[in-house]
């Protein structure tokens, strides 16, 4: 669903309708908190190379718990994306099977929109959808579309310098259209050095081992009849080699001689559909069928901390599925309703090679989980000044796990820990769990300016077969003891607050409290046969509750533009009466941007409140600390007719090299504070940019 204009109000708030609602309703009346990342600023913001750093630019309550130079999560709500409590799609299709790295894959210039639904979405997407939604919308060519003949041209999109980490960044795209014929092909690369710091450690103020490489195409061809029927196939190839510094799985990192990479990770994606509009039941269907395939090898080389060194051979994940979806204005009544289906099949078990033994083990069973739902969607207009939205989803997950052992099964057999996790696999293969999540929300309007938003939910986290395994595909190195029996974890959530809105202005302010039970977390505990031993269990009971701030104005007629941004949040796993561990309590920015003819200016202050209230047994406390950003942009089409859309940019991030630790970011407490453990931010980076906004 295109983010289609439906009248004029400058901030655009008003008229857009967002892919990731699933609805023609227009995020203006929608309940949900959205916001959306437009082709503009994917292409100016300076952000290193990582998208996560946009991310956290764009919307409240979320932070990049970074590991590398691109590597890293983001902590939404307080909940990090490892914890599989948000998704990540891409034009709706969940980006499936990289928790831990998917943001390693995704190039910012790739796509024409990224779309934030900041709140729980399970009654829309299924499992894991409990903190949030970040859809990224491919772009699609608008190349001679109408034109009776066939024609194609090729242009530079972006090319990027970024001095911090010695960053060239670039994409091209050959663009095609005509003869009812849409064409888009991109070829995107980067490749930047280990970033530096502003702390110095051994004589260097580089974070070593967070280097990266990354190279990708990808296409979107699409075909459109007389009848208005759209036939499409778009795909992705994307090699990535990511180093990891510090961060989750890796901490206290390469300060204390832990070398971590993927090298390479590589994803295979193939999608193929259809959209029809003005069916005699319905306003339009989509159906698609996708196919995603990932492999992964990890590196982790820990002899200069005493170690070993192993290399993880993640093979052959196979991610099938499709979608059939309808929409219809029926009355008052916007109707979308539809089913979908996603089989994960993981037929190779993790190869585990010890480098220095030189010898094998193999990880994992081999396992197969197919989730089966039903969805509908109702945005209804009760009265004028009064929207309703409900929404409800059922899911039916199969999980089949293989009698073939594991070798780590197998080696400790004559423990009794495993020989009582190896009976529970084997009388537990095939475990059938279902699910059903529901929504209701309601925006109403005192007036032409103020509304009401209130939005209730009920939502779940089905257990991957992996997390059953205790066995992470991003090459966790810690001893682990399966669980086969773990039970889907839940959450319900309340949302209240207000916006106020005109064609200048726009402010909303959004509490939420989230309530966790059966959530399913890493325990750690003690075994005499392996001193240190972890598994995943449902702990209990836990809560999270905050706020967030978002503004934007324009002011003399759009020559000035300020933004800015706010989210606290407090959590608590009350089951063991103690703080959720890595939640930031305060994170804010405040943009101000002049806008002329031929330039514009930006400044923005980002703030991160320190972080005093943790969980001692997994964290320690941070400062708090600000980074100002600075940007200017020439608008070359000001200076030649032929460079319409075209800017030249130049702009510095943390301009005053200021010492940051995010406080969502992993650390060892075991090991002493280092530039790695917590893995501290990227110091001052002037970025230049040639960008084409076509």
């Amino acid at each position: 669903m295109p983010a289609d204009k439906v009248s004029s109000v400058k901030l655009n708030q008003a008229t857009i309708k967002a892919e990731v609602t699933m609805s023609e309703t227009p995020i203006e009346l929608q309940p949900q908190s959205i916001d959306i990342i437009e082709s503009k600023e994917l292409l100016q913001k300076g952000t290193q190379g990582s998208i996560q750093s946009l991310i956290e630019y764009a919307a409240p309550g979320i932070l990049y718990s970074r590991s590398g130079g691109v590597n890293g999560q983001i902590s939404f709500r307080g909940q990090n994306s490892d914890d599989e409590r948000s998704i990540v799609t891409i034009d709706g299709v969940k980006y499936s099977g990289r928790n831990t790295l998917e943001f390693n894959m995704l190039d910012p210039y790739a796509f024409e929109a990224i779309e934030i639904m900041r709140g729980p979405a399970s009654s829309l997407y299924g499992s894991n959808a409990m903190t949030g939604v970040v859809n990224f919308r491919s772009r699609k060519s608008t190349y001679n579309i109408g034109g009776e003949t066939f024609k194609a041209t090729a242009r530079i999109r972006a090319l990027e310098y970024g001095s911090v980490n010695n960053l060239f960044s670039g994409r091209a795209e050959v663009l095609g259209g005509g003869n009812g014929w849409d064409m888009l092909i991109g070829f995107s690369g980067k490749s930047a050095e280990d970033y530096t710091t502003p702390i110095k450690e051994n004589g260097s103020r580089k974070a070593k081992n967070s280097s990266f490489n990354y190279i990708g195409v990808d296409f979107n061809i699409g075909y459109t009849n007389q009848n208005a029927t759209r036939y499409y196939l778009q795909g992705r190839y994307a090699r990535v080699e990511s180093h990891r510094a510090g961060g989750l799985g890796v901490a206290p990192g390469s300060s204390y001689g832990i070398y971590f990479k993927e090298d390479p990770l590589v994803e295979y994606y193939l999608r193929a559909g259809l959209k029809k509009h003005n069916l005699s039941f319905a306003d339009s269907m989509e159906a698609y069928l996708y196919y995603r395939h990932w492999d992964t090898d990890i590196w982790n080389n820990r002899l200069l901390a005493g170690g070993g060194s192993m290399h993880n051979k993640v093979y052959n994940n196979n991610y099938f599925g499709g979608r059939l979806i309808f929409n219809t204005l029926a009355g008052k009544h916007n109707l979308t309703y539809g089913a979908e289906v996603e089989s994960t099949i993981s037929p190779t078990q993790v190869r585990v090679e010890n480098l220095v033994a030189n010898s094998v083990i193999k990880n994992n069973r081999p396992s197969h989980t197919t989730d089966i739902a039903i969805f509908a969607k109702d945005d209804f207009k009760a009265t004028q000044s009064w929207n309703l939205s409900a929404s409800a989803r059922g899911d039916y997950v199969i999980t089949t796990i293989s009698k073939t052992r594991s070798d780590i099964e197998i080696n400790n057999q004559n423990n009794a820990l495993f020989q009582e996790a190896t009976r529970l696999f084997d009388e537990n293969s095939m475990i059938n769990q279902g699910a059903l999540t529901g929504a209701l929300g309601s925006v109403y309007f005192f007036n032409d300016y103020i509304s009401n938003v209130i939005n209730i939910s009920h939502n779940f986290k089905a257990p991957a077969a992996w997390r059953r395994m205790a066995g992470s595909p991003s090459g966790g190195s810690e001893n682990s003891l399966p669980n086969p029996l773990l039970k889907p974890e839940y959450s319900q959530t309340a949302e209240f607050g207000f916006r106020i809105q005109s064609d200048n202005h726009f402010i909303s302010l959004i509490g939420f409290y989230t309530r966790y039970t059966d959530m399913i977390a890493m325990t750690t505990y003690q075994d005499p046969s392996f001193n240190r031993i972890q598994t995943y269990n449902n702990i209990g009971k836990a809560y999270i509750t905050g706020a967030e701030l978002e503004g934007r104005h324009s002011f003399l007629n759009d020559m000035l533009y300020i933004s800015y941004m706010g989210a606290y949040n407090y959590g608590q796993n009350t089951t063991d009466n103690k703080p959720i561990p890595y939640l930031a309590p305060f994170y804010g920015r405040v943009s101000m941007q002049l806008n002329f003819n031929a330039w514009y200016f930006n400044l923005t202050q980002r703030a991160y409140g320190a972080k005093t209230r943790i969980d001692s047994e997994q964290e320690r406390e941070t400062t708090a600390y600000t980074m100002t950003d600075i940007m200017l942009g020439l608008k070359l089409g000001a200076f030649a007719k032929g460079m319409q859309d075209m800017e030249l940019i130049i702009g510095a991030n943390n301009l005053f090299d200021v010492v940051g630790r995010n406080p969502a970011t992993v650390q060892n407490i075991s090991n002493n504070i280092a530039l790695t453990n917590p893995l501290v931010e990227p110091g001052r980076n002037i970025f230049v940019k040639y960008v084409w906004n076509y």
